[in-house]
This record gives structure tokens, sequence and C-alpha cells, in this order.
């Protein structure tokens, strides 16, 4: 019996020192990006299949109420917070508004892509979505996650909706 209680207590503070490596994500930026595409990779839990890994990022416009047009990239900037420059395995989570995206060439609808990346803890990194395909694009509430483990270190929500149509005052008719 006392083997077995040396053991736990030996245990708890190991899991206690696992939960401090990364201790909380702190968001730097949100809202649209212009994005450059480097490469894709095999993403299995994705619609496409496939993520991009991009460069060139820069920031738009502060927002979470997004354009339904391709092309567009939303999402955030973040830096892992924690106690070392250990490595460590994120999910990222991106829930799609119902009816949800239907991939044509599956035709496998997606409400929920799933993919994970391995991040250095104290760097920035970004977390987007890109419509890249017309079939991806659903409007309503977009929520964009990244879980370490079963533990949920963010959620940022986005509206997608139609661009508003473009207004014409009597000087432009004038004309």
């Amino acid at each position: 019996m006392r083997s077995i209680l040396s053991i736990c207590l030996v245990l708890v503070p190991l899991g206690t020192a696992y939960a401090q490596v990364l201790q909380r994500i702190d968001i730097t930026q949100y809202g649209v990006f212009t994005v450059e595409t480097q490469k894709s990779s095999a993403a299995p839990g994705t619609a496409s299949g496939t993520v991009e890994e991009v460069s060139g990022v820069d920031l738009v416009e502060a927002t979470t109420v997004v354009p339904a047009q391709l092309g567009t990239a939303f999402g955030f900037r973040y830096k892992l917070i924690g106690q070392s420059k250990a490595t460590v395995s994120l999910k990222n989570v991106t829930h799609i508004p119902a009816p949800g995206m239907r991939n044509p060439q599956t035709g496998n609808v997606t409400l929920t892509d799933v993919f994970f990346q391995e991040r250095k803890i104290v760097s920035e990194y970004y977390r987007l979505f890109r419509f890249t395909e017309p079939w991806e694009i659903v409007p309503g509430l977009w929520t964009l996650e990244i879980w370490d483990g079963d533990r949920q270190l963010v959620s940022q929500g986005f509206l997608v909706q139609e661009p508003p149509a473009p207004r014409h005052d009597r000087a432009t008719r004038a004309k």
C-alpha cells in the first residue's frame, strides 16, 4: 500500500509540472489578413484534406466580421505563454456553421475541421482560415479554437457574411 501511495505522490508533481509548461495563449491580433502560400501539407481531419503554410501575413482589419469572399483570410495571431521553450502538440479546431462545407470532390460535409501542429512555447504563430475554394464559403458564425489535450486554450468567433453591396450616391449616378 505504501508503494502505491509513493507512486501517486510522485505522479502528482509530474502532472502539475506538465500543466505549467504551457500556461496559456495570448491573442495579439485578430481579424482579416493578407497571406502568401508557401506550401500545402496533408491534413486528413480537414474538409480539403490539406493545410497551408503561409508567410507574408499582414493584418488588413481588426474585426470579427469577415466578408464571405474567395481569398479572404481571417483568424488571429497568438503567443504561447509558458515556462520553457518546449515543443507542444496543439489541436486546431474550426467549427463551421450549418449546413457546413460540402467538398464537391468527395461529397463529404464538414462542420468541424481538426488538425494538429507542433509549436514552441514563447513563440508567436497565426491561426487562420482562408477561403480558397467557393464551396468553403459558408455564411454564419465560425469559431477557431486551439486545444492542449483536453484543455481549451483559446476560442475566437468570426461572423462570415456577404459583403455589403456597393452604394451609389446621386453624384455617382449623375456622371
